[in-house]
């Protein structure tokens, strides 16, 4: 095995020789000769001597990924296949011989050694077979006699660190987070070389997560602040840097145990956003304050979750606003107005770092923040230098969100013509953030805009619609939002008020406008630079929100628009793309003019959209025959739409459509466009009831695949169940024909348990049930419909209310976690709806006992008040009082 060779040969720039040595390195990884391999790699990594340094690193690096992956799966299979192939002897060797790497003389070759032991700790140390690890890690802290120690000491933290940050929380016991403290707490004196305790401060940072326990205790607590304080103050930028990141996870970490060091963080922070020329350094110290906010406006958050619920947990102590009169006008004057000229819009500086940090301090401390922007903005609006100008036009659009709406109204009106006359400022920077601000000000405060400054506004933001692509992106979500505010509080959501929706207003503020807007938002679509900045999309977009919230004065508009978006996707259908990049950007422009087309058929009347239908129709199979997944979606939620417009009217495209349905319903890899077809399923039971019947054998067998799938998206899978309920309603009894199968996949999801700390999995489960209460709800109205309750209740059958008693054991599995405060309103109110449904076709008997059962009681209770409660409270007594 000249595995030397056939290192430094796999970096080979010759292809064939380096294809032919990673052939050779993936021959030794069999398990025959894996265990000889790891060996070979780990003594590699260790050698010493005349030109070893590179193939060290090399072996390292190897060695490194046959231990781990970043692909999960992969990792876990690597991870095994440490502890279960390779035997104990040449486990124990390796890891002999990769520690002693750690003293190595090569830099390259000992900080390769911190990751592979890193990743051998990572293994072992969970399932305790490598206890004397951190020990023998500790004991490098104190080495003297090395001529590298000071490199020993921080590869050494290295590999500390990046344990802890491969480590699970509660797979560390409190003994060796104590000894890694030691070693860390160690590297940081000062009196240590900056790289040591630059990567004690990392370690610090990556092993925190483990000190729960040493927070509590005040001593330990102390002297974890007094070395990361003391970091803060460091010559280095990079410990400054690192010490400031670890100040904002003990914010988020230990927000509770901050008081008696908040005056210290406060000074120290301030001091360097104000005086330190390390952007990095500074950007860190404004994310301190960043955190707090955010930990803070979660705590409001849960508190008013606690005063419904009657607990109490945590206590916000409002650290903000306390400091709010010193942290805000530092970050007015001393971060706001170091922009970047000619920087892009997205690039993350000390400029952006500030603006985001006065936005969170706004959310979070409201009109307290108010008077010292106002100051700031009638020092600097009008001055001759243009960062002041754009800072102070940044500092207004920041703070629009949060203060009350009745205070920010008298500045908003003061603001809004200097602002408009700021787009036509000599200044790209200060022109991009006027139109961003005044975006802002649409979105949250339309409402307070002086009806005789309208027009000025209008005109303004047609002018910039052609002014530079970024200018022209913001000025187009500023028409988005200006069209969103014209909504009618009274607009309902049932597909029936849809159709006819905000249209039935005669006229609005943006009437005489509208045409005008459309038109230009159209040119801007097909500009050019189209694709900086998004542009296409946020023309689309506020082309969208104006037709969905059109008045009836302007519908001649809509339709013309209607009409231009169906020539361009026929145009778009004939398009030559010859390269991938041409076939994306073809493909994302059919999927927003479908977009546009779906926002039309949803808002005019049936009686305008039948007599494009067959068009329509032609151009989306179309679109679907080319089979693009973000074309697709689109087509597939247009086709919903018009099926729900004109409802019995779309049965003679189904015989067209059902291929491309049934296809798209067995899309797993495109999982949105499987998501779509479902939708759509749903829309078209809806539409057609009955005569979807036909179709039903197909449909139901791609539903029931869809379930079963383990790689389709599970996002996918609640609305899937969902759709039984659709089926079921359309065609009434005879879903008969389904009904065991899909009772058995809805008792099984409604089974369906998820680890409690794991937040997203517990979402998932609160949305996956509300799918299986929708098909249940479905069912059981479908079934009463059709006069075949009794298949459900099972009073005609020998297994006497079988299924009734599995549905009350989902509903107990829902009031077992409304009862601790678990369980999401909406869940509640579908429990409460489908016992008020069963209540009412089952017949009194023995089964009137499941509608005295405790889950039952739990859920009625918690939501006594509602119309939901009054329903299923009227059936139980009515049936089985």
């Amino acid at each position: 095995m000249d595995l030397t060779r056939t290192l430094f040969e796999a970096q080979s720039q010759d292809v064939s020789v380096r294809n032919a040595a990673e052939q050779q390195l993936k021959n030794w990884e069999s398990s025959d000769t894996l265990p000889q391999l790891m060996v070979a790699l780990a003594r590699e990594l260790a050698k010493t001597g005349v030109n070893s340094s590179s193939s060290c690193q090399l072996a390292g690096l190897h060695l490194k990924n046959l231990l781990s992956s970043r692909d999960s799966a992969l990792n876990c299979e690597r991870k095994s296949r440490w502890l279960k192939i390779v035997d104990i002897v040449t486990r124990n060797e390796v890891k002999r011989v990769c520690l002693s790497a750690l003293h190595s003389p090569y830099t390259s070759a000992a900080h390769a050694a911190a990751q592979v032991v890193a990743k051998l700790g990572a293994i072992e140390i969970p399932v305790r077979q490598w206890p004397e690890l951190l020990d023998d890690l500790v004991s490098n802290m104190h080495v003297a006699e090395d001529p590298n120690s000071d490199l020993v000491k921080t590869v050494t933290l290295e590999t500390l660190g990046y344990i802890c940050d491969d480590l699970e929380e509660d797979v560390v016991a409190h003994d060796d987070t104590n000894k890694i403290l030691t070693a860390i707490v160690d590297g940081l004196r000062e009196d240590r070389t900056q790289s040591v305790r630059v990567a004690a401060a990392q370690a610090l940072l990556n092993s925190l997560i483990f000190t729960r326990h040493n927070f509590e205790v005040e001593e330990e607590r102390d002297m974890i602040m007094r070395v990361v304080c003391s970091a803060t103050k460091s010559p280095d930028e990079r410990l400054r840097t690192v010490a400031f990141e670890s100040l904002c996870r003990i914010a988020t970490l230990f927000y509770d145990k901050l008081g008696p060091y908040m005056n210290v963080l406060f000074t120290l922070s301030l001091e360097v956003i104000q005086h330190d020329n390390s952007e990095q350094a500074t950007m860190m110290a404004i994310e301190f304050w960043s955190t707090l906010c955010e930990e803070e406006l979660e705590l409001v958050e849960e508190a008013l979750h606690e005063v419904n619920s009657g607990t109490q947990h945590r206590k916000c102590a409002r650290y903000v606003q306390q400091a709010a009169g010193h942290v805000v006008p530092v970050l007015l004057t001393s971060t706001l107005t170091r922009q970047v000229e000619h920087a892009d819009v997205d690039t993350w500086n000390v400029a952006a770092a500030g603006a985001v940090c006065l936005s969170l301090v706004a959310q979070t401390v409201g009109d307290h923040v108010v008077p010292y922007v106002l100051q700031f903005i009638e020092r600097h609006i009008l001055a001759p230098d243009w960062r002041s100008r754009e800072a102070s036009i940044m500092a207004f659009g920041q703070i629009l969100d949060g203060p009350d709406h009745d205070t920010l109204a008298v500045p908003v009106a003061k603001a809004l013509p200097v602002i408009i006359q700021s787009l036509t400022d000599e200044n790209a920077s200060v022109k991009d953030t006027a139109a961003w601000t005044l975006a802002r000000i649409c979105e949250f405060h339309a409402q307070r805009i002086p009806p005789d400054l309208l027009q000025r506004l209008v005109e303004s933001l047609l002018a910039a619609l052609q002014d530079t692509a970024c200018v022209s992106a913001q000025a187009c979500f500023a028409v988005h939002n200006l069209a969103a505010a014209c909504e009618k509080s009274n607009a309902r959501s049932d597909s029936a008020q849809l159709r006819l929706g905000v249209s039935q207003q005669t006229t609005n503020p943006l009437s005489p406008f509208f045409q005008t807007l459309v038109t230009q938002l159209l040119n801007v679509s097909e500009r050019t630079d189209w694709q900086e900045h998004n542009l296409r999309s946020q023309a689309y977009e506020a082309i969208n929100m104006l037709i969905h919230n059109h008045a009836a004065d302007t519908r001649h508009v809509v339709l013309d628009v209607f009409r231009h978006m169906l020539q361009r996707l026929h145009s778009s259908l004939s398009m030559q793309a010859m390269s991938q990049d041409e076939r994306v950007h073809r493909d994302q422009l059919q999927s927003m003019l479908c977009s546009v087309i779906q926002v039309t058929i949803r808002v005019v009347d049936s009686r305008d959209v039948l007599s494009f239908s067959d068009h329509v129709i032609m151009l989306l199979l179309q679109v679907l025959r080319n089979q693009n997944a973000l074309a697709s979606e689109e087509a597939f939620l247009t086709i919903g739409a018009l099926a729900s417009c004109i409802e019995s009217d779309f049965e003679k495209y189904m015989p067209d459509l059902a291929p491309y349905l049934l296809q798209g319903l067995r899309n797993y890899a495109d999982w949105q466009v499987c998501n779509a077809a479902v939708g759509t399923t749903g829309d078209l039971c809806r539409a057609l009831e009955e005569k979807i019947f036909s179709y039903c054998d197909d449909i139901v067998q791609c539903l029931l695949e869809d379930l079963q799938n383990p790689e389709l998206n599970r996002q996918v899978k609640p609305n899937v169940l969902s759709c039984f309920g659709d089926i079921a309603l359309a065609i009434g009894g005879s879903f008969t024909k389904y009904l065991d199968i899909t009772l058995q996949m809805l008792d099984q999801a409604g089974l369906t348990k998820v680890q409690e700390e794991d937040e997203e999995l517990i979402e998932y489960l609160g949305v996956l049930r509300e799918g299986v209460l929708e098909a249940y709800t479905g069912i059981v109205q479908g079934l009463k419909d059709g006069g075949k309750t009794a298949v459900l209740t099972g009073v005609s059958t020998s297994c006497h209310n079988t299924s009734l008693a599995k549905i009350f054991t989902f509903l107990d599995l829902i009031a077992r976690d409304a009862d601790e405060n678990k369980c999401e309103d909406s869940v509640i109110k579908h429990s409460i709806g489908l016992i008020g449904d069963l209540a009412d076709i089952t017949p009194k008997g023995p089964a009137s006992d499941f509608f005295k059962s405790p889950c039952v009681v739990v859920l009625m209770r918690s939501k006594c008040d509602t119309s939901m409660y009054k329903y299923a409270r009227a059936k139980i007594d009515e049936n089985h009082g």
